[in-house]
């Protein structure tokens, strides 16, 4: 069975180089409430980065 690598904001945004905190913020992140804070999920952030999400909204601006 395979753990689970959460992460913190800034952990996330190393993990992915690149700023996160308003696409957090704006719900655009698969994110997870611990609290008041986030946890990112690293295999979520895998998916949702290899999905081209935030390509798209990039390419219609």
């Amino acid at each position: 069975m395979m753990q689970t690598k959460w992460l913190t904001v800034i952990k996330a945004a190393e993990y992915l180089k690149m700023g996160i905190y308003k696409l957090a913020q704006e719900g655009k992140l698969p994110t997870h409430k611990v609290g008041r804070q986030g946890r990112f999920d690293a295999k979520e952030l895998d998916r949702w980065l290899k999905s081209g999400k935030l390509a798209s909204r990039e390419e219609r601006r």
